[in-house]
């Protein structure tokens, strides 16, 4: 972890000079090397800032690591201590005029690989843990009527709500119009189709509720 102590060079200028997430993804690209501690301190400095002057909204110590995608049609927010990990991918699976929003609560924390489809809003509380290849998606395609080519079967949207306190395992799949109430843990690979209750533990394809915290 780190904080926004890190001296970042004064050669950023002002807010607003800075081509948005380009920068970003420049920064991005630089090897994490976690070892060496002040050129990691700087690095996540820089990259908070680049967020931030990109129109991010970003918490005192959040930490964005190597490979991190951020969609230009997304609103970000990430929380004081929340931390995106290797090649996380944030965006909008579908092209067209399109927007939506992520919000990473306080404390919380993206494993390495997961991809979050933020076509209607993600919304991911305080103190959860969302494991490494995770998927979330907030947008499907309606096939339901034969009469529709495949390819052309319009698409539909639904926010996913994720709470606080929340543990999703690795490899799981989340639907879109999901909510995962707070304290619930969701096992390795489940698929995740309707909402689970605050407190329940979830598992299976389709997961359904084996258990619930004490």
């Amino acid at each position: 972890m780190t904080d926004d102590r890190a001296t970042v060079p004064a050669r950023l200028g002002r807010p607003g000079l800075l081509p948005g997430l380009l920068v970003v993804r420049l920064l991005g690209a630089i090897p994490d090397v976690h070892r060496v501690r002040p050129w990691w301190r700087l690095v996540a400095a820089l990259r908070r800032e680049a967020l931030r002057r990109a129109g991010v909204t970003v918490g005192a110590g959040a930490i964005v690591h190597e490979g991190v995608h951020f969609d230009r049609r997304v609103t970000f927010t990430l929380g004081a201590g929340s931390e995106l990990r290797d090649r996380v991918r944030l965006g909008i699976a579908e092209v067209g005029d399109r927007s939506g929003s992520f919000v990473l609560g306080e404390g919380s924390v993206v494993l390495s690989d997961a991809q979050v489809d933020c076509t209607a809003a993600v919304t991911i509380g305080r103190g959860s843990h969302v494991g490494r290849r995770a998927q979330v998606f907030t947008h499907a395609h309606d096939v339901t009527r034969l009469a529709v080519p495949i390819l052309e079967a319009p698409v539909t949207s639904a926010p996913v709500r994720i709470g606080d306190d929340v543990m999703i395992y690795n490899d799981v799949v989340i639907l879109p119009g999901v909510s995962i109430g707070d304290g619930a843990v969701v096992a390795i690979r489940a698929v995740v189709t309707r909402d689970i209750a605050p407190g329940a533990i979830a598992a299976g394809v389709p997961a359904r509720v084996v258990g619930h915290r004490r």
